[in-house]
């Protein structure tokens, strides 16, 4: 197939889920993470801090995707779909 995908996946690429969560939920758990961080670096962690921060970039990526789908959504749903 030229330039499909077909039935193969790219071992990079995770497959297309749908989101269980709002992206006020993953900033919710965002600042929850880092609470945490700033919590293991006063216990003198800096390992689990590192940890976290790992987290927080996946969060911090899971909450754009979020945000931006749904103001993609939100105006779809009020000036309808875009032409051309």
């Amino acid at each position: 197939m030229c330039g499909g995908r077909g039935a193969e996946q790219d071992g990079d690429m995770p497959p297309f889920t749908i989101p269980n969560t709002t992206a006020a939920d993953e900033l919710a758990y965002l600042h929850s993470l880092y609470s945490d961080r700033a919590l293991a670096l006063a216990m003198g962690d800096p390992e689990l801090a590192d940890d976290i921060g790992i987290d927080i970039t996946a969060a911090t990526s899971a909450y754009v995707g979020l945000a931006v789908t749904e103001i993609a959504t939100l105006r779809g749903e009020i000036g309808g779909r875009d032409q051309g």
